[in-house]
């Protein structure tokens, strides 16, 4: 099967993974806001962690490998060359931008960690509902955010963009289009959520196409989520005992 033709009918599969996941979203939120009870909230944690991986990690895993380009996971694209080209460099050494990209995020997570204990500072987007209420639940809201940024930049970073690339030819397009759907996905934050995970997604592809690495968009996206999901609830002392 010609190359441009898989790449098309894994589009609609993603495509698919992305309905499923938003299928009833908004109500399942409001729901999970409603909980009290610490049980239930740590069930529908762990199926949050499992949804996500059945609709953005292993959609990806399997689509590379039948494309044959697993590879995109560690070397940027051929098909993304021309557009990171017009992108400019930061600084002459990609070694150089890697170290001051993570200096920064580590930078920007102590930075939160002290804001968090001094203002009790609350993140951006309705996600008072996934900030962890007890001990327990720290390592979902862990988890949660390591899934996010692993699963969230692999799918919407690299995955759907190729595609794009592969089925039209256009890897602009195919960022733009992964951009829109990455703010559309956090629709239950509210407006001010998908504002801020649209720039966020914003920022995260002009550091992919700068860096060309994917596991450092990974590892800031990680980093930005424990901020606001462990960083702030913790040091802020709202948790219960």
């Amino acid at each position: 099967m010609p190359p441009a033709i898989t790449a098309t009918l894994l589009l609609l599969a993603a495509l698919g993974g992305i309905w499923w996941f938003q299928k009833g979203d908004l109500g399942a939120y409001r729901r999970f806001s409603a909980l009290n009870d610490g049980h239930s909230r740590r069930m529908r944690f762990r199926l949050w962690l499992a949804r996500s991986a059945l609709a953005f990690l292993l959609p990806v895993l399997v689509g590379l490998v039948l494309l044959g380009r697993l590879d995109a996971l560690v070397m940027m694209p051929g098909e993304f060359v021309a557009i990171a080209g017009i992108v400019p460099p930061i600084f002459d050494s990609g070694e150089a931008m890697q170290g001051m990209l993570i200096g920064g995020a580590i930078g920007g997570l102590a930075v939160g960690a002290v804001l968090a204990r001094v203002r009790k500072r609350k993140p951006l987007g309705n996600v008072s509902a996934l900030l962890p209420r007890d001990r327990r639940e720290v390592k979902y809201a862990a988890a949660l955010s390591i899934m996010a940024g692993v699963t969230e930049e692999a799918f919407f970073r690299l995955y759907l963009p190729l595609l794009v690339a592969m089925a039209t030819g256009q890897a602009g397009i195919g960022f733009i289009a992964s951009l829109i759907l990455f703010g559309a996905m956090h629709r239950y934050q509210g407006w001010v959520g998908v504002i801020a995970t649209t720039a966020l997604g914003a920022v995260m592809t002009g550091l992919y196409l700068m860096t060309g690495s994917l596991w450092v968009v990974m590892l800031v996206h990680v980093l930005v989520d424990l901020n606001g999901l462990v960083v702030t609830p913790v040091l802020g002392g709202v948790l219960k005992k």
